[in-house]
């Protein structure tokens, strides 16, 4: 039952590197996230397997075949998405909507991603970790958004302190809230 939770982990996080590369480089997005995507995907779906091996006893050539559609279906999702909108997707409307979306997406993959790959992570644990790995990113990525509007678009640090907390605080909230109401229940 891994295979599909790690499939829908794979596709969420293709959604939103193709998200956030069509809100920070506007150049060439859909290579730009193949190229990161791609690379990233493999690690994740490598390590998976060396869990299979080594933790849960599959012998590598089980966990091979199970790397092929692991690693394949969402890395195609990807260069589908490259192929379809090799200049991005058009991106109407709000730019903090958008950011919004890719970091709740963000989030979720990170979600179950940790469920997966954490050894015996029951759904508090797997939320737990997702809110350690993702608040750090997330504020990451939001301090180069700030840097971009500074340096490259010209904006004023106060404006885009602004930006910085709007974009930041309903994402983080999200992952922070899920954790603590796993912890309750």
């Amino acid at each position: 039952m891994r295979l599909p939770r790690f499939l829908l982990a794979g596709i969420l996080l293709a959604g939103t590197v193709l998200l956030l590369t069509e809100l920070f480089a506007r150049e060439a997005p859909g290579a730009v996230t193949f190229g990161v995507f791609a690379p990233l995907w493999l690690a994740l779906s490598v390590v998976n397997a060396g869990i299979g091996v080594f933790s849960a006893g599959y012998r590598p050539s089980e966990e091979a075949m199970a790397l092929l559609p692991v690693f394949g279906v969402p890395t195609a999702v990807a260069g589908a998405a490259w192929w379809a909108w090799p200049d991005g997707p058009p991106l109407g409307g709000v730019r903090l909507f958008w950011f919004t979306v890719a970091g709740v997406t963000l989030w979720a993959a990170i979600a179950l991603l940790a469920g997966l790959l954490v050894p015996h992570a029951t759904r508090e644990t797997a939320l737990r970790t997702a809110a350690a790995v993702f608040v750090p990113l997330w504020l990451a990525l939001q301090v180069v958004n700030l840097l971009l509007g500074v340096l490259v678009e010209h904006y004023s640090v106060a404006e885009e302190l602004l930006v910085l907390l709007l974009n930041f605080v309903l994402p983080a909230a999200t992952s922070v809230t899920a954790s603590r109401a796993a912890q309750r229940g």
